[in-house]
């Protein structure tokens, strides 16, 4: 389990912002509280660099996944979210209609 003094640490260096999609952890009360850290490379274990601010959503779409590059990550759980998004779409007017 993450030490929760670095974890802090973590998220004032990234301004509890999501280094994945952007989602600002200051925003609201909720937003500050769906926000975690997230082991970059799940193997590399609990070092400063190796951890990044992220929202609960982004963290769960990226799970265990290991990306060469941040610019990767993101554009993976981007195309991720988006997807969700239509899928989500899809069900609420099949649902609703």
């Amino acid at each position: 389990m993450l030490n929760s003094k670095l974890a802090s640490e973590v998220q004032k260096r990234d301004n509890y912002v999501c280094q994945y999609c952007g989602k600002d952890g200051l925003e609201s009360l909720e937003n500050w509280h769906h926000t975690v850290v997230d082991h970059f490379d799940p193997k590399k274990g609990d070092v400063e660099d190796n951890l990044v601010t992220s929202c609960e959503y982004c963290n769960a779409i990226k799970l265990n996944k290991v990306f060469d590059t941040m610019q990767e990550a993101r554009d993976y759980i981007i195309g991720r979210r988006i997807q969700l998004f239509k899928d989500f779409l899809k069900v609420k007017r099949e649902v609703r209609s």
